[in-house]
């Protein structure tokens, strides 16, 4: 009897071993996963309904790296809202040739105030008048609309806004917005121009060609909080919150992120809508910031 008994502890104790070597083992494939940049990065789209992606990362005055899914580096994304920092940069810049002021007078509201998304307008309450036209008109054509709030006195983001500063910048330079943009900002000249969402959003390029425009060092009046606005705020031309400055371009079948926070800088350009913009970004900023 203690022979046999002998005998089955002895098989009984490779088992558990072997079971857990394997339960170790499996284990170890999902503990490496969930620091797997591309494993994280499928499932965040497939939740969300994007189907491809190009990212361009890495730190200011260093060579940036890529990664794709079901994409490739020179692929052409629209950037759409991403363009905005580039209007903003773009008028900043005029200011500092004094050429324009930041506080002038302009369709009843300031430069500066329209950077700040304060202009006066807000599309929850009146609709889009860039996004929802019928018309091929330009941008920077349409009308100034009616105002549904006095002008600085709160943020309600606003397309037509920057409609309206990329007309400012065609009068003040002489030159058709997209000639004014190449001018002065020079990674403009890698990207495509579409006039319709103009200023707003009619930019579109490469993963890797709006990193080189988003690594240039930041203006520190980008960072401008307004007496009205938050812990969270729009600066002149990008969002700014404790984890750094951000915008994301929702349009259509196409989602673009920007992420700054220190040195580091990713451009991530999606095919597919996720629906909320925003509640996608915050969700993919620790994963992103990480790479």
């Amino acid at each position: 009897m203690m022979q046999g008994g002998g005998q089955s502890g002895g098989t009984f104790l490779p088992v558990v071993l072997s079971l857990l070597l394997v339960l170790l083992a499996y284990a170890a494939i999902l503990f490496s996963g969930a620091f797997d940049p591309r494993q994280r990065l499928t499932v965040f789209m497939t939740r969300h309904g994007l189907t491809s992606v190009s990212i361009a990362y890495g730190d200011r005055d260093e060579i940036p790296r890529t990664l794709t899914i079901h994409s490739d580096p020179a692929k052409i994304y629209p950037y759409y809202s991403l363009s905005k920092p580039i209007t903003a940069a773009m008028v900043m810049e005029l200011a500092n040739r004094h050429v324009l002021s930041l506080d002038e007078a302009v369709a009843g509201t300031s430069p500066r105030n329209l950077m700040h998304h304060a202009g006066g307008w807000d599309r929850a309450m009146a609709g889009d008048p860039v996004t929802q036209r019928q018309t091929n008109n330009r941008c920077v054509d349409i009308p100034p609309p009616p105002k549904q709030f006095e002008p600085g006195t709160r943020q309600a983001y606003s397309n037509i806004g920057y409609c309206i500063l990329g007309a400012l910048v065609e009068r003040r330079s002489g030159l058709p917005f997209e000639d004014a943009a190449r001018r002065l900002i020079p990674a403009t000249r890698n990207m495509r121009y579409d006039g319709w969402l103009g200023p707003a959003g009619g930019w579109s390029g490469t993963a890797m060609t709006y990193w080189h425009f988003a690594a240039q060092p930041t203006n520190p009046r980008i960072m401008e909080r307004p007496l009205y606005a938050g812990a969270s705020y729009y600066g002149l031309g990008w969002k700014v919150s404790r984890g750094g400055l951000s915008h994301f371009g929702l349009f259509k079948d196409n989602y673009a992120i920007v992420l700054k926070r220190g040195r580091h800088v990713v451009v991530a350009l999606f095919d597919g809508n996720p629906g909320d913009g925003q509640k996608a970004l915050e969700e993919a900023r620790p994963m992103l910031l990480s790479l």
